[in-house]
């Protein structure tokens, strides 16, 4: 079951929405809600990666930033150093 929505676009967008729609044979309703669904996914993802950081994080899994700053100055040179551990 599905609900009506009224969404007020930008006329270049709504005319990027209307060639996508056109060009996968499918209504703009039927975009605009892939791509809502697309951006719940990622901002779920992105939640649930912080989360996930801030519990490590918690834990004391983590590199300590100075260690890391210098892994990445190393990059590319003849003495690239290891990735720092976390512990």
């Amino acid at each position: 079951m599905t609900k009506p929505f009224t969404i007020d676009l930008e006329p270049d967008l709504d005319d990027q929405v209307a060639e996508i729609a056109q060009a996968m044979d499918q209504s703009k309703a039927w975009v605009v809600e892939q791509a809502v669904r697309e951006f719940i996914a990622v901002r779920d993802w992105q939640a649930a990666a912080i989360d996930e950081g801030i519990r490590a994080a918690d834990a004391g899994e983590f590199a300590e930033h100075d260690a890391v700053v210098e892994w990445i100055a190393s990059w590319g040179g003849p003495d690239e150093k290891p990735m720092p551990k976390c512990g």
